[in-house]
């Protein structure tokens, strides 16, 4: 089967959450348009925990190993053992972490669990992604024929939270690398493609065809999207471009906190401990606590509390010897409302910070705020926002599993949409984002007193003159609006000495800075996030002889240009040389 025979590409979204992770999937063929995700459910399930996944939609990001050494995942862990749980944090390093979760109890144990397993936090996350992606491939072929999918280009689009680092990306990158995800399938279909996308806009761009129906949305209007996922909660904001079809811009940069769902069930277990005693509580193991959690918690009290007068009841083990707990539920209450209120705050105040942004920016409200993500779907959540933000916008939550598949759909649609149309893919719904950092690489310049600082002057033996070296050009600038698909082509010069013959080997640099004034020289924050090996397009003797008439040297220049695409979380570099253009690697990018 010749190349030119692959006419379909498998677009994979897989969202990797911190307590719960989705697969979508849908085909795109050239010459037809590519229809709605296809989400992964009905996950393989241990005995005693089917109660827990009746067509789940997604599954647990849990991994437990046996005394034989042997892996179990998500709903396939037995019920009573003990899980590691929350290692996708550990892909973050301990100083990016908030304050209150360097040492919290959850990241301790996953420290430890992989001391005691000798392995990394980005090998623990390959294991689980494997076994995510194994399954899912699976129950693709199930439904479209294992020679069907055998014939498919695959791309892989990975969520990830708005906050995170470059590294962590890069950290993401190398365990799906271990999770056999980018394996070189043959030469007929060639490696698996990965990009990412931010999981607040993934989850934006499957909301955004049903906003398309709206009479109250406007072009110019803006609306908020706020992700509350299980660890992460990002908040992201766009302008209505054009309504028909619905393209939008990013409109100011998003923000992002550790402000979960998970921290509401620490700030529940807080509460019940100390509600039961300190005496009951050590009458518990590991397993009757994550039990009590889950049946009394996470199905219970955590879904259902919508601020309301109440009362709800924890059963609590046997062996505590203790009564039902109940708890009151009111405005006014001191029980139940205060532990919502200590993590719902900070996602209101999130949203309101993004809101007055908006406001600065365009001296307009925006007209929506839409809630998603796995803790997105809690009726008080939509309650708090609905009174903490006013009548003047409108808060919007979707029902049943909408919300929290929102992400890993979105993730495929966005992968959809980096095919483009003629290859079956869906149309560009984000024309632009706003970049989160700068990105650039150093050149050298004529040295100029009072200009260049003196540290960065050099004697070129080249050009026989004192030159700056360490000078930053900055292609990408962190707040400004990045057109997608969009290019942008920059001059660029090597010089040799004349005798210089032959193929030269060379590398281009590419450094970062998140200040908002990046500087203008190389200094300690300014990192380097990648190098590009290439070679000369000709041989130095081809290139251009000049002669300097001041220094009456003579040296040969090779005259080229760097040209660069944002396309998604990444920008695409090629070399252009001679009038030909040579794509040599894909940088990701915080444009989140």
């Amino acid at each position: 089967m010749p190349p030119s025979a692959v006419k379909t590409t498998l677009v994979v979204g897989i969202d990797f959450g911190t307590t719960f992770s989705g697969v979508s999937w849908l085909t795109c063929k050239a010459g037809s348009a590519a229809g709605q995700p296809e989400v992964i459910s009905l996950w393989e399930t241990a005995t005693d925990n089917i109660k827990d996944n009746s067509d789940s939609k997604k599954v647990p990001s849990k991994l437990y190993n046996d005394k034989d050494g042997k892996l179990w995942w998500g709903f396939n862990i037995p019920a009573g053992v003990e899980t590691i749980d929350w290692f996708k944090l550990l892909l973050l390093n301990a100083e990016d972490l908030q304050n209150h979760l360097q040492d919290s109890a959850h990241l301790n144990d996953a420290r430890k669990s992989l001391q005691k397993l000798q392995k990394s936090a980005v090998q623990l996350v390959g294991e689980y992604l494997k076994n995510l992606w194994d399954y899912s491939m699976e129950q693709i072929c199930n439904e479209k024929g294992a020679n069907l999918v055998d014939r498919m280009r695959f791309h892989v689009v990975l969520s990830v939270p708005a906050i995170w680092t470059d590294y962590a990306r890069d950290r993401m990158r190398t365990a799906a690398a271990i999770a056999g995800i980018l394996k070189d399938r043959g030469k007929w279909v060639g490696k698996t493609t990965l990009s990412f996308v931010s999981e607040p806009e993934a989850a934006a761009i499957a909301t955004m065809p049903e906003l398309e129906d709206r009479t109250d949305l406007q072009t110019g209007d803006s609306f908020v999207v706020v992700d509350a996922g299980g660890g992460t909660v990002d908040v992201i904001s766009y302008k209505v471009n054009k309504l028909e079809p619905l393209s939008v811009s990013e409109c100011v940069e998003g923000e992002g906190a550790l402000c979960g769902g998970t921290f509401l069930d620490k700030e529940f277990e807080s509460f019940l401990k100390d509600a039961i005693g300190k005496a009951s509580w050590n009458k518990m193991n590991k397993s009757d606590i994550r039990r009590m959690m889950n049946n009394e918690w996470e199905h219970g009290i955590k879904g259902a509390f919508k601020g309301q007068p109440g009362y709800y009841t924890v059963e609590l083990p046997s062996r505590t010897q203790r009564a039902p707990l109940q708890f009151s539920s009111s405005w006014r209450s001191e029980e139940i409302q205060p532990v919502f209120d200590k993590v719902v705050s900070q996602i209101g105040e999130l949203a309101k910070k993004q809101i007055d942004a908006i406001k600065a920016k365009t001296s307009r409200l925006p007209k929506l705020v839409i809630l998603v993500g796995g803790f997105g779907r809690s009726p008080y959540l939509l309650k708090y926002m609905r009174g903490h933000l006013g009548n003047r916008i409108t808060v919007l939550q979707a029902r049943g599993d909408k919300p929290w598949t929102a992400i890993c759909r979105g993730a495929a649609l966005s992968g959809a949409a980096e095919l483009g149309p003629a290859d079956g893919g869906h149309q560009l719904l984000v024309q632009s984002r706003i970049a989160r950092s700068n990105y650039g690489w150093s050149f050298v310049a004529p040295y100029v007193k009072g200009v260049h600082d003196p540290r960065d002057k050099y004697w070129n033996e080249v050009r026989r003159g004192w030159y700056a070296k360490n000078q930053m050009e900055w292609v990408i600038k962190r707040g400004e609006d990045i057109s997608l698909k969009g290019s942008k082509t920059y001059p660029y010069n090597i010089d040799w000495e004349a005798g210089v013959q032959g193929h030269q080997l060379l590398a281009h640099n590419i450094f970062t800075s998140n200040d908002l004034n990046p500087p203008s020289r190389m200094q300690d924050h300014v990192r380097k996030v990648a190098s590009i090996n290439y070679r000369t397009s000709k041989p130095v003797e081809e290139t251009e002889m000049v002669y300097d008439w001041e220094t009456s040297v003579s040296y040969r220049t090779w005259l080229h240009e760097w040209k660069v695409v944002v396309s998604g979380a990444s920008f695409d570099i090629s070399l252009v040389a001679e009038g030909k253009e040579e794509k040599l690697d894909k940088i990701f990018i915080n444009t989140f």
